[in-house]
């Protein structure tokens, strides 16, 4: 999916073309009315690159229609005991946060967290009445920053149960040889209403590091909802049958230096950052970029 931050009425301009009816963008090069060589210039500009999408929002779109596009499939997959992710990526100063987040002065303007928080409780009470099937949510909430890629667990202080003064033992990532990566010491913290949950996500984006810090420039934020589930087998057996599943809800941050060597203090590019996500996506062997924290994060995501 696509959404388009600017003037709505400069959208459709000399090099972009917006159809929302087909979904699809088209992308023209400029460039080449000045530069092209004669023949290019008999032929006209270069072919227009075309971009199709699942959906294309435009500014004038309002939150809800971001969320009841985006949604109701992948929370209806993790309460079928799916894991599920959605993320924002893009530039930044566009508004990545704020379609996650939102505003709560309207519901139309919540975001993708409060809105799956919602929707997910809404659903696991519709499964229970219609299967007695027991639900637990329990939520974890993680920042990845800066350019030395720092791991914070943003709920720590809420799971050892001294908010502001005590200590717990830090997260960390391990890549484990036969299991991947993995998430050592990360807080689980009970969820037993949609109201406790967004207590949480409150908790964990106050705690997350603020826009003009060095650290928060470079700020992944991954709130997690952990749905546990189990019912008791009809027909006289007594089996328990159940499991666990996530939701993935993930703000990829943008880097601000942007560095073809990450090593040395830089951060990857968009175009590496996208190669990445596409290689773990298509199961790939080989992942670029793996001495970068965020790629097991991001393979935490995704697999």
């Amino acid at each position: 999916m696509l959404r388009i931050k600017g003037d709505s009425e400069e959208l459709n301009s000399s090099f972009l073309n917006i159809d929302g009816r087909k979904k699809q963008i088209t992308v023209y090069d400029l460039s080449s009315n000045d530069q092209s060589s004669s023949a290019e210039r008999r032929t006209g500009v270069s072919a227009p690159k075309m971009f199709a999408f699942d959906a294309i929002f435009s500014p004038d779109d309002a939150q809800a229609e971001v969320c009841s596009s985006s949604l109701p499939d992948v929370i209806q997959a993790v309460v079928g005991g799916t894991d599920g992710c959605l993320f924002v990526y893009g530039q930044s100063k566009l508004g990545k946060t704020h379609t996650m987040v939102g505003n709560s002065d309207s519901p139309q303007e919540l975001g993708v967290m409060p809105c799956a928080i919602s929707w997910l409780f809404r659903l696991i009470y519709e499964q229970r009445q219609k299967t007695g099937a027991r639900f637990s949510v329990r939520v974890s909430a993680l920042e990845l920053s800066g350019r030395s890629e720092t791991l914070r667990d943003l709920l720590s202080e809420y799971a050892a149960g001294t908010e502001g003064s005590g200590t717990s033992p830090g997260v960390y990532l391990r890549d484990d040889p036969i299991f991947g990566a993995q998430l050592i010491n990360q807080s689980e913290l009970r969820a037993p209403t949609a109201e406790k949950a967004a207590y949480l996500l409150d908790a964990a984006l106050a705690a997350r590091s603020r826009d003009g810090d060095d650290e928060g420039r470079n700020s992944h934020f991954l709130f997690t909802l952990h749905l546990y589930q189990y019912r008791v087998e009809r027909g006289g057996k007594g089996g328990v049958a159940g499991g666990r599943s996530r939701l993935h809800l993930f703000d990829l941050g943008s880097c601000d230096k942007i560095s073809t060597k990450p090593r040395d203090g830089g951060c990857l590019s968009l175009s590496a950052l996208g190669n990445v996500i596409l290689a773990l996506f298509n199961g790939q062997k080989h992942v670029p970029y793996k001495y970068v924290s965020l790629h097991f994060f991001l393979y935490l995501v995704f697999n």
